[in-house]
Protein backbone atom coordinates (compact mmCIF):
# COMPACT_ATOMS: atom_id res chain seq x y z
CA UNK A 1 0.00 0.00 0.00
CA UNK A 2 1.53 3.58 -0.80
CA UNK A 3 -0.21 5.35 1.63
CA UNK A 4 0.01 5.82 5.74
CA UNK A 5 -2.77 6.10 7.76
CA UNK A 6 -2.39 7.74 11.51
CA UNK A 7 -1.18 4.32 13.03
CA UNK A 8 1.37 4.03 10.64
CA UNK A 9 2.54 7.79 11.62
CA UNK A 10 2.22 7.23 15.36
CA UNK A 11 4.59 3.78 14.68
CA UNK A 12 7.25 5.91 13.17
CA UNK A 13 7.17 8.13 15.98
CA UNK A 14 7.53 5.12 18.67
CA UNK A 15 10.57 3.52 16.00
CA UNK A 16 12.92 6.56 16.44
CA UNK A 17 12.00 6.61 20.66
CA UNK A 18 14.96 4.80 23.26
CA UNK A 19 11.96 2.79 24.04
CA UNK A 20 11.84 -1.18 22.87
CA UNK A 21 8.02 -1.97 22.16
CA UNK A 22 6.55 -4.77 20.27
CA UNK A 23 5.25 -2.36 17.33
CA UNK A 24 3.82 -5.28 15.18
CA UNK A 25 1.25 -5.65 18.02
CA UNK A 26 0.55 -2.18 18.62
CA UNK A 27 -0.13 -1.89 15.17
CA UNK A 28 -2.96 -4.70 15.06
CA UNK A 29 -4.49 -3.29 18.65
CA UNK A 30 -4.43 0.40 17.30
CA UNK A 31 -5.84 -0.05 14.05
CA UNK A 32 -8.70 -2.26 16.08
CA UNK A 33 -8.98 0.35 18.39
CA UNK A 34 -9.69 3.29 15.65
CA UNK A 35 -11.71 0.93 13.62
CA UNK A 36 -14.09 0.11 16.27
CA UNK A 37 -13.99 3.96 17.10
CA UNK A 38 -15.07 4.96 13.39
CA UNK A 39 -17.38 2.52 13.49
CA UNK A 40 -19.44 3.44 16.63
CA UNK A 41 -19.40 6.64 15.32
CA UNK A 42 -20.71 5.61 11.83
CA UNK A 43 -23.45 3.26 13.42
CA UNK A 44 -24.53 6.07 16.10
CA UNK A 45 -25.26 8.81 13.84
CA UNK A 46 -27.40 5.73 11.88
CA UNK A 47 -29.15 5.17 14.88
CA UNK A 48 -29.94 8.73 15.62
CA UNK A 49 -33.12 9.55 13.77
CA UNK A 50 -34.62 6.69 15.59
CA UNK A 51 -33.95 8.55 18.61
CA UNK A 52 -31.38 5.96 19.78
CA UNK A 53 -28.23 5.87 21.46
CA UNK A 54 -25.64 2.56 21.09
CA UNK A 55 -27.03 0.75 24.42
CA UNK A 56 -30.30 1.18 23.63
CA UNK A 57 -30.40 -0.35 20.29
CA UNK A 58 -28.19 -3.26 21.85
CA UNK A 59 -30.85 -3.79 24.31
CA UNK A 60 -33.80 -3.43 21.84
CA UNK A 61 -32.06 -5.69 19.10
CA UNK A 62 -31.59 -8.46 21.42
CA UNK A 63 -35.07 -8.37 22.57
CA UNK A 64 -35.71 -8.75 18.82
CA UNK A 65 -33.66 -11.44 17.60
CA UNK A 66 -34.68 -13.79 20.78
CA UNK A 67 -37.81 -13.66 18.45
CA UNK A 68 -41.52 -14.09 19.57
CA UNK A 69 -42.48 -12.92 22.62
CA UNK A 70 -39.82 -10.78 22.45
CA UNK A 71 -38.52 -10.88 25.67
CA UNK A 72 -35.94 -12.22 28.12
CA UNK A 73 -34.90 -11.93 31.40
CA UNK A 74 -32.31 -8.94 32.82
CA UNK A 75 -30.05 -11.92 33.32
CA UNK A 76 -30.14 -13.09 29.40
CA UNK A 77 -29.66 -9.80 28.82
CA UNK A 78 -26.79 -8.95 30.63
CA UNK A 79 -25.19 -12.31 29.30
CA UNK A 80 -25.78 -11.15 25.81
CA UNK A 81 -24.60 -7.48 26.19
CA UNK A 82 -22.29 -8.10 28.54
CA UNK A 83 -22.86 -4.63 30.91
CA UNK A 84 -23.30 -4.59 34.68
CA UNK A 85 -26.70 -4.75 35.86
CA UNK A 86 -27.15 -1.06 36.91
CA UNK A 87 -26.31 -0.14 33.40
CA UNK A 88 -28.85 -2.70 32.08
CA UNK A 89 -31.35 -1.16 34.82
CA UNK A 90 -30.81 2.47 33.32
CA UNK A 91 -31.22 1.20 29.57
CA UNK A 92 -34.19 -0.31 30.28
CA UNK A 93 -35.42 2.18 32.30
CA UNK A 94 -35.03 5.13 29.80
CA UNK A 95 -36.47 2.59 27.40
CA UNK A 96 -39.78 1.62 29.34
CA UNK A 97 -40.34 5.63 30.11
CA UNK A 98 -40.17 6.31 26.14
CA UNK A 99 -43.01 3.02 26.09
CA UNK A 100 -40.80 0.97 24.15
CA UNK A 101 -39.98 -1.77 26.38
CA UNK A 102 -42.12 -3.11 29.23
CA UNK A 103 -41.20 -5.48 32.23
CA UNK A 104 -43.39 -7.59 33.98
CA UNK A 105 -42.71 -10.48 36.71
CA UNK A 106 -41.74 -13.48 35.54
CA UNK A 107 -44.81 -15.74 35.96
CA UNK A 108 -41.90 -18.77 36.45
CA UNK A 109 -40.36 -17.00 38.62
CA UNK A 110 -41.82 -13.92 40.93
CA UNK A 111 -38.12 -13.58 42.01
CA UNK A 112 -37.21 -12.58 38.49
CA UNK A 113 -38.48 -9.85 35.93
CA UNK A 114 -39.01 -10.51 31.97
CA UNK A 115 -37.89 -7.16 29.88
CA UNK A 116 -40.42 -7.20 26.90
CA UNK A 117 -40.78 -4.88 23.43
CA UNK A 118 -43.60 -3.26 23.29
CA UNK A 119 -45.54 -2.81 20.01
CA UNK A 120 -44.62 0.24 19.46
CA UNK A 121 -41.12 -0.98 20.11
CA UNK A 122 -40.87 -3.80 18.14
CA UNK A 123 -41.73 -1.19 15.26
CA UNK A 124 -38.90 0.95 15.97
CA UNK A 125 -36.11 -1.80 16.75
CA UNK A 126 -37.16 -3.38 13.40
CA UNK A 127 -36.70 -0.33 11.59
CA UNK A 128 -33.39 0.65 13.67
CA UNK A 129 -31.79 -3.01 12.49
CA UNK A 130 -32.07 -1.99 8.94
CA UNK A 131 -30.10 0.98 9.17
CA UNK A 132 -27.76 -0.37 11.20
CA UNK A 133 -27.14 -3.13 9.79
CA UNK A 134 -27.00 -1.43 5.94
CA UNK A 135 -24.76 1.83 8.13
CA UNK A 136 -21.95 -1.42 9.05
CA UNK A 137 -22.02 -2.42 5.59
CA UNK A 138 -21.40 0.52 4.18
CA UNK A 139 -17.88 0.35 5.92
CA UNK A 140 -17.21 -2.94 5.37
CA UNK A 141 -18.25 -2.95 1.80
CA UNK A 142 -15.57 -0.44 1.27
CA UNK A 143 -13.12 -3.91 1.07
CA UNK A 144 -13.08 -6.41 -1.45
CA UNK A 145 -15.81 -9.81 -0.61
CA UNK A 146 -12.62 -11.85 -0.72
CA UNK A 147 -10.47 -9.31 1.88
CA UNK A 148 -13.48 -9.09 4.11
CA UNK A 149 -13.67 -13.03 4.53
CA UNK A 150 -10.15 -13.07 5.73
CA UNK A 151 -11.06 -10.12 7.87
CA UNK A 152 -13.86 -12.10 9.34
CA UNK A 153 -11.46 -14.91 9.72
CA UNK A 154 -8.87 -13.28 11.57
CA UNK A 155 -11.06 -11.45 13.65
CA UNK A 156 -13.04 -14.60 14.61
CA UNK A 157 -9.39 -16.58 15.08
CA UNK A 158 -8.39 -13.43 17.47
CA UNK A 159 -11.42 -13.17 19.19
CA UNK A 160 -11.30 -16.61 20.13
CA UNK A 161 -7.84 -16.90 21.54
CA UNK A 162 -8.73 -13.42 23.27
CA UNK A 163 -11.81 -15.31 24.65
CA UNK A 164 -10.41 -18.57 25.34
Amino acid sequence: MDRDDAIDVLLEQWRRSPYDLPLESMAVAKRISRVARNLEQHLAKALAPYGLDPGEFDVMATLLRSGPPYELTPNALNRSLLISSGGLTKRLTRLESRGLVSRRLDPDDRRSLLAALTEPGRALAGEAVVAHTRASAGLADSLPAADRARLTELLRSLLLHQES
